[in-house]
């Protein structure tokens, strides 16, 4: 089980590693932040780590949250620029409701 465990540290140091070296040929737009931000999967992780399950199933299921891990990693600029875009998109649009102004509505009914 311990062999395990160092194949899946050492596949997801290789990847990080990789990832960051793309990063700084500017081949890859993410901050280092970044990493950070995705913290929860460290949650999802251990408490796959902790599961009283075969070996083998607790390995493919550590490679299913490292990968996980490295495609929000890569997605985060993509979701950051679309949130940009629909918040400037949008921010014309909304007009303040005018205070202090007492206008009457009237409205027709008809019968």
């Amino acid at each position: 089980m311990k062999n395990n465990s160092n194949i899946i540290t050492g596949f997801f140091l290789v990847i990080l590693g990789i990832l960051l070296l793309l990063r700084n040929f500017h081949l890859l737009d993410f901050e280092i932040w970044d990493i950070f931000r995705l913290w929860p999967i460290a949650l999802i992780y251990l408490g796959v780590e902790m599961l009283p399950i075969e070996s083998k199933t607790k390995m493919y299921l550590q490679l299913a949250v490292i990968i996980l891990f490295f495609v929000a990693l890569i997605s985060l600029p993509a979701i950051r620029t679309a949130r940009h875009h629909y918040d400037d998109m949008f921010e014309n649009t909304y007009q303040p409701p005018i205070s202090g102004n007492n206008q009457s509505v009237e409205i027709s009914v008809f019968v």
